[in-house]
């Protein structure tokens, strides 16, 4: 990775577009067309950027002939205000959707957001939403008050699964949109699409707060309040239980090739070799990656097409390793608040972060600077 010099200003200043939002970033999403990213607010407003730069950092971009130092110019001019949008009057849950925009969620109603930030119902449901997740055959899950509604991209209610249980912890939706998994009261449930799933798959494992499934579709992992993660292979109901972390795992992201799952939760990047299960391993290869410290990471997110990981920390640092090397590529140094999101991109070339104090992000990688 190419480090890029500049006489002063650091690579967050050089590559990054960033705002001071005045309440936390809890989440952030790019659109499925590639036109905006959106940062949900503690306060239950959604602040809207586009993607497009009119001084993008490759066009700013310069090396020189002679030793090949690279070399990147300040912006001339500021940075365009973000367009905010009130949703709610507290925090919001948000996902993109196909074709275009973001789904949100107001209380008991499903808005669309354009990425201009025009606003209308999407869907109006009976009891307040826990959580939505993004289909990416397109539409939306939604779970409400022991239910899961399917909402397709024009907002029309498809399907209803009712089941027990209270509150939802968490959701996320199979790649390949026949199948989802939650956790409520303390249970994993994994059900197929569709009014009359097939039987559920039912596991006891402790109150889950995230989920993510591998991009094959054959491991679903999972971060649970016990500590550490369980991750589980759907082919042969195999659970494997990773404890040990030294704070919660909020951050769970898969590599594209579906091997290599990374998780925040310790001092360091911890990656997890999961294809060392073929070779009958009982618990998944460490892979050292980035390097460790004092501080906590808090947020991480693999690269759609590189083996790359981005990683945010409790000290506002926010660096990008390649996975199984020490070096880091510092993208924004450690100061303010703690980081909250980062987020890459479907074609990899912008990176979302999102902080608790407020400030959000884009920052733009120009080509030359992964080798």
């Amino acid at each position: 990775m190419d480090t890029m010099e500049a006489e002063t200003a650091t690579l967050y200043d050089l590559l990054g577009r960033h705002w001071t939002m005045g309440a936390p970033v809890t989440n952030a999403a790019f659109d499925v067309a590639g036109q905006a990213v959106a940062f949900a607010l503690a306060d239950g407003s959604l602040a809207i950027a586009p993607l497009a730069d009119s001084e993008p950092p490759k066009d700013r971009y310069r090396m020189a002939l002679d030793g090949g130092r690279s070399t990147i110019s300040p912006r001339r001019n500021p940075v365009p205000p973000l367009t905010k949008v009130v949703i709610s009057d507290a925090s919001l849950h948000l996902a993109s959707i196909e074709p275009e925009g973001f789904i949100a969620s107001d209380g008991s109603q499903l808005l669309h957001v354009s990425a201009s930030g025009v606003t209308r119902q999407a869907a109006k449901l009976a009891p307040p939403i826990d959580l939505v997740a993004p289909v990416h055959a397109g539409g939306i899950l939604a779970a409400s008050d022991g239910s899961v509604i399917f909402c397709d991209s024009n907002g029309e209610v498809g399907w209803l699964q009712e089941r027990a249980g209270g509150r939802s912890s968490a959701m996320a939706v199979s790649p390949d949109g026949r199948s989802f998994a939650i956790g409520a009261d303390g249970c994993l449930l994994v059900r197929a699409f569709g009014p009359r799933p097939e039987p559920t798959a039912t596991m006891a494992l402790g109150v889950i707060s995230s989920l993510a499934w591998s991009p094959d579709g054959s491991w679903l992992a999972m971060s649970v309040a016990e500590g550490g993660i369980v991750l589980l292979r759907l082919s042969d109901a195999r659970a494997v239980r990773i404890p040990s972390y030294p704070a919660s795992v909020r951050s769970l992201s898969w590599s594209a090739d579906s091997r290599v799952l990374v998780t925040s939760g310790a001092y360091r990047m911890i990656a997890w070799d999961v294809s060392s299960f073929d070779d009958g391993g009982e618990q998944p290869t460490s892979v050292g990656t980035g390097r460790g410290g004092f501080v906590l990471v808090e947020a991480v997110d693999m690269h759609p097409g590189r083996p790359l990981v981005a990683a945010g920390y409790t000290d506002g640092r926010v660096v990008v390793a390649r996975i199984g090397e020490p070096d880091e590529l510092v993208v924004k140094p450690p100061g303010g608040s703690a980081v909250q999101t980062v987020r890459w991109s479907d074609d990899g070339q912008h990176l979302a972060v999102g902080t608790h104090g407020g400030e959000a992000a884009i920052v733009t990688f120009p080509p030359q600077i992964f080798k």
